[in-house]
């Protein structure tokens, strides 16, 4: 059986995607969600690393009306920050299961945002 990456090696991992994000990617700055480090594009948080509560992984906001199964995730979950409130639907947490898939999901998050704001801008958005 293969070794498990340890919670550091995730966090080593989100650091070097979201730095790799934030230099290639025109408008892809740092910053947090609920106290994790996180991405965003024209501050609205995209994909964030968190290693509180009870699951360990890479958020994404790819939106509501996003086929989850579609991607074939070993291990997913929608964000539920909140024990007396359902889950956020427009975010999932994607496992270190599928952490060699974590950059090609960051970029799926990324283009779903900027289809967002492009959207808005032609509704009369500033």
């Amino acid at each position: 059986m293969a070794k498990t990456a340890t919670t550091a090696e995730h966090t080593a991992h989100w650091q070097s995607l979201a730095d790799e994000l934030v230099a290639r990617e025109k408008g892809v700055e740092p910053g947090k969600m609920m106290s994790s480090d996180a991405v965003t594009l024209r501050g609205k948080v995209f994909a964030f690393h968190t290693t509180k509560g009870r699951f360990e992984g890479l958020g994404l906001r790819l939106g509501r009306d996003f086929d989850v199964e579609s991607l074939d995730l070993t291990s997913w979950s929608y964000l539920a920050p909140f024990k007396t409130k359902p889950p956020m639907k427009d975010w999932i947490l994607v496992g270190p299961e599928d952490l060699q898939r974590w950059p090609e999901l960051a970029a799926l998050a990324l283009s779903r945002i900027r289809e967002g704001i492009k959207a808005r801008k032609g509704k009369g958005a500033p």
